[in-house]
């Protein structure tokens, strides 16, 4: 039964077109990306016009239309190019089966093997509904954290207390500190103490160089991207930042967080400074994934995240055991 499925699925391959026309992801297709991503109102972080357009440079990002469904390929250091699901153009009527066996046409031409990556939950039903016979494994690494805006505001509760500690550290030791809205007055302080942030890193590695490359694009292009964000002064120094944007109605999406390290509470503090300030009206707050990286996740979880945007991977034959086709996590 097994080996006629795998045969099944490899003729499928052989009869799927797989020419991908893939261009860039400039501000220029911020129009024709979010026509197929903004009707789906998803609460995942992945959508974002900002994400794709700050960690998609250098052709890490690639998009491209086809039967009237949008791909985003991926093709970062250390990590075999995959997909992401294909998103059908909300109203129009795709063959989605086809859609997805498109996507592994062109992967296994291009020689990696066919996988679709970070697959957000509604998308993974949808693949499975079309394509039963795929494997499905989650893939925690890339799960966004959600948290309830009322608990990062008031941080009330036993769980939170250490975060109220910390701030009241902060406040004591800095009661003339000064939250500030964001401007592109303020986005070379901005720069420097983001560039001071990386200098205090042991080495620069690749991920490093590729967090400040994002955070240039996502300051310097705020309003075109729809960005807002805050920022902390001491003594008319600026300390620390943060940059996030209006995901959908009910929920704030946090891209950027980044603090003088040497001030005691002062992560605490910017964190919740913003939103007070920029986020009214949200019922919840996405703060991104963890990456797998283990003090970012200790982190977020100190928080007391709500729920999880989980998210997914399909491929063609189960891949849990292998070495090298998650990338560096594996290693």
């Amino acid at each position: 039964m097994f080996e006629t499925q795998c045969v099944e699925r490899e003729q499928t391959i052989e009869k799927t077109e797989s020419c991908f026309v893939f261009r860039p992801i400039t501000l220029d297709a911020k129009s024709t990306i979010e026509r197929y991503t903004k009707p789906w109102a998803l609460e995942c972080s992945d959508l974002s016009f900002a994400n794709l357009f700050i960690w998609g440079a250098d052709g890490k990002m690639e998009y491209a239309e086809k039967n009237h469904s949008l791909y985003i390929k991926m093709d970062f250091e250390g990590v075999p190019v995959y997909f992401w699901a294909p998103i059908p153009e909300y109203g129009k009527a795709v063959d989605y089966r086809k859609a997805v066996y498109d996507g592994f046409a062109y992967m296994k031409q291009i020689g990696v093997e066919p996988t679709y990556r970070s697959v957000w939950t509604p998308f993974r039903d949808k693949m499975l509904e079309a394509c039963p016979e795929l494997f499905c494994v989650p893939t925690d690494i890339s799960w966004d954290y959600v948290y309830s805006r009322e608990s990062l505001a008031t941080l009330k509760g036993k769980k939170l207390h250490g975060k109220r500690n910390h701030i009241n550290k902060f406040l004591s030791q800095n009661p003339d500190y000064e939250y500030r809205k964001l401007e592109p007055s303020m986005v070379p302080d901005c720069i420097a103490l983001y560039e001071h942030w990386s200098e205090e890193k042991d080495e620069l590695s690749v991920q490093l160089e590729d967090e400040k490359r994002s955070v240039f694009l996502a300051l310097n292009n705020m309003d075109v991207l729809g960005l807002t964000g805050g920022a902390i002064y001491l003594n008319e120094k600026l300390c620390a930042f943060t940059v996030g944007e209006r995901l959908l109605p009910q929920m704030q999406l946090i891209h950027i967080e980044k603090a003088n390290t040497d001030i005691d509470g002062l992560y605490p503090m910017i964190n919740q400074q913003y939103i007070l300030h920029e986020c009214e009206g949200v019922e919840w707050v996405n703060r991104e994934e963890d990456m797998g990286l283990e003090g970012m996740r200790k982190a977020k979880r100190s928080y007391n995240p709500a729920r999880m945007v989980e998210k997914y991977m399909l491929s063609l034959r189960d891949l849990t055991d292998e070495k090298g086709i998650w990338g560096k996590e594996n290693d």
